[in-house]
C-alpha cells in the first residue's frame, strides 16, 4: 500500500474536511484519508484538534493561513503535555511556581520545534484559568507587632541617627537558610487540598551587616562542621565570608561577641564612629 506524503493543509481545507465528516455521519479516518488524499495520521491530528481548528477559523482573518499542525503552542500539544506534567508533579506533593510552569512550557515547545512560542505572563494566566489552577500557600504563620512601641521608636530614631553619617549607620541581623526546603507556595487546582511534606531542618545561619547606603560588611556564616567535606581542598581563610560552626548551626553569645570585637577593631582602625543596631536575642552579649 502506498504511503501518502504529508500535505500542508490550509485552515480552510481543514475546516472543509471537518465539515465533510460532520455532514456525512462522522466518516471514518481511512475514508477521509482516501477522499482527500492525505495520510491517516494527518486526519487523526485534524479530528483530534477539531475544537481548536473551528476556534481559529472564527478568530483568524487569514483564511488561507497554512499550518501543518494548527497553533501547537496554544493548542493541544503543549497544553495537554504540560497539564499531565503539572498533575503528576502535584500528585507527588511538590510545589510548582508560575516561572516553573513557564520554563516547562518552553522546554516542551523546544521539543516540538515551536521556536516562536513565548511562555509569557499572559499565556500563564490563560493556562491557569483554562485548567482552574490557583496560587496557594502550603503553610503560613501569623505574626503581630506592638504598633504603639513601633510608633514610639519611630519618633525617637531621627534624633539618635542625626549625629552620624549615613555610611556609619548600620544594622546587623542573622537569618536561617534552610537550603533543602521547598517553596511554601505552589500552583494547584482550585479544588485541590495543599499540604506540605516533611520539612528538612538542615540549615545554615548567616549574619549580615549593612549600612543605610547599601554597603555590606563581610558576612558571617555558621555551619555544622569545622571543615565540611565540600571544603576538603579549600582554604577557609580565603572565603569571602567568615566561617564558624557548632552542632546546631545557631548563633551563640560567643560567636556574636567574637564578631562584635572584630567589627569594633575594624571601625577603630578606620577611625569611624558608627551606630550599630541589632534585634535583641538570646545570643546578644549582655
Amino acid at each position: 500500500m502506498t504511503t501518502l506524503k504529508r500535505k500542508r493543509l490550509s485552515l480552510r481545507e481543514k475546516i472543509y474536511i471537518l465539515d465533510y465528516r460532520k455532514n456525512n455521519g462522522n466518516v471514518g479516518i481511512r475514508a477521509l484519508a482516501e477522499k482527500f488524499q492525505v495520510g491517516k495520521t494527518q486526519i487523526v491530528d485534524i479530528v483530534s484538534n477539531t475544537e481548536e481548528i473551528y476556534k481559529a477559523w472564527v478568530e483568524n482573518e487569514n483564511e488561507e493561513l497554512k499550518l501543518t499542525k494548527l497553533r501547537k503552542s496554544e493548542g493541544s500539544v503543549i497544553d495537554k503535555e504540560l497539564l499531565v506534567w503539572f498533575s503528576k508533579t502535584r500528585e507527588k506533593n511538590l510545589p510548582v511556581s508560575g516561572p516553573t510552569i513557564q520554563e516547562k512550557a518552553k522546554q516542551l515547545a523546544e521539543v516540538h520545534g515551536l521556536n516562536d512560542f513565548k511562555a509569557s505572563n499572559g499565556w500563564l494566566e490563560k493556562f491557569r484559568k483554562r485548567h482552574n489552577i490557583s496560587f496557594k500557600s502550603i503553610c503560613g504563620e501569623a505574626s503581630a507587632v506592638d504598633r504603639i512601641a513601633v510608633d514610639d521608636w519611630k519618633k525617637k530614631l531621627p534624633n539618635i541617627i542625626d549625629k552620624y553619617e549615613k555610611r556609619d549607620i548600620l544594622n546587623a541581623d542573622e537569618t536561617g537558610i534552610f537550603f533543602k526546603v521547598l517553596p511554601n507556595k505552589t500552583m494547584a487546582f482550585k479544588n485541590e487540598t495543599c499540604s506540605g511534606g516533611t520539612v528538612s531542618k538542615e540549615r545554615l545561619t548567616v549574619l549580615l551587616c549593612c549600612n543605610i547606603i547599601g554597603e555590606f560588611e563581610r558576612p558571617l556564616i555558621i555551619g555544622k562542621a569545622k571543615r565540611p567535606r565540600a571544603f576538603k581542598k579549600l582554604d577557609v581563610n580565603k572565603f569571602p565570608v567568615d566561617w564558624c560552626w557548632n552542632k546546631k548551626t545557631w548563633m551563640t553569645t560567643q560567636i556574636m561577641t567574637d564578631w562584635l570585637m572584630k567589627f569594633d577593631k575594624q571601625m577603630i582602625k578606620s577611625q569611624r564612629k558608627v551606630l550599630l543596631s541589632r534585634q535583641c536575642s538570646s545570643s546578644s552579649p549582655s
